[in-house]
């Protein structure tokens, strides 16, 4: 019977932290590749504390973020942290040089279909910069502004625009007119 409760209580908690625990998760990840291992990590540790003792709801959610800061601080060591490293270089006028490229496509004229999504997500998690994949699923999932996720991620709003021009431009060659590119 206990066990019964204690999945029931699982589901609540579940069904009420996942999608702001996800996005914590991604916006602290390294690599987006890792939120989903971070957030199952997360949810196991619920459930076994759940089997020992008794958990108020009043901060389940804090309670939570802090079990996956330390999982997102376990999986990463202080190598990948140094890696990070920006890619903005300012010029002599202290004018970070992606300011001043001209924007030739309208982001909001696009729109990835659903049908879409999963081979692009593909394609997007693969890159190398893994801040892309996290601008792309907080702006396009989770319908975050490009100043919410330059506040969540702490990096400015150019840069965030930056990566979705980029990356729209990019998917425009290898998904455009309807087809998809075998490159």
């Amino acid at each position: 019977m206990a066990s019964q409760t204690n999945l029931y209580k699982f589901n609540d908690i579940y069904d009420k932290t996942y999608l702001d625990l996800l996005k914590y998760v991604i916006i602290k990840c390294h690599n987006i590749n890792d939120a989903n291992d971070i957030i199952q990590e997360v949810y196991l540790e619920l459930w076994n504390i759940l089997n020992k003792k008794e958990l108020l709801n009043n901060n389940i959610k804090s309670y939570l973020i802090g079990i996956a800061n330390n999982k997102i601080k376990k999986h990463y060591t202080l190598l990948q942290k140094i890696k990070t490293i920006s890619i903005f270089a300012k010029n002599d006028k202290d004018m970070e040089l992606i300011d001043l490229l001209e924007d030739k496509i309208n982001i909001e004229n696009i729109v990835i279909e659903e049908d879409n999504w999963n081979l692009i997500w593909q394609f997007i998690k693969a890159k190398n910069n893994q801040d892309i994949p996290k601008v792309f699923y907080l702006y396009y999932r989770l319908e975050l502004s490009i100043k919410e996720i330059a506040k969540e991620l702490k990096v400015s709003e150019s840069y965030v625009k930056n990566l979705i021009y980029r990356t729209l431009k990019e998917l425009q060659i290898k998904f455009g007119n309807g087809g998809v590119s075998n490159d």
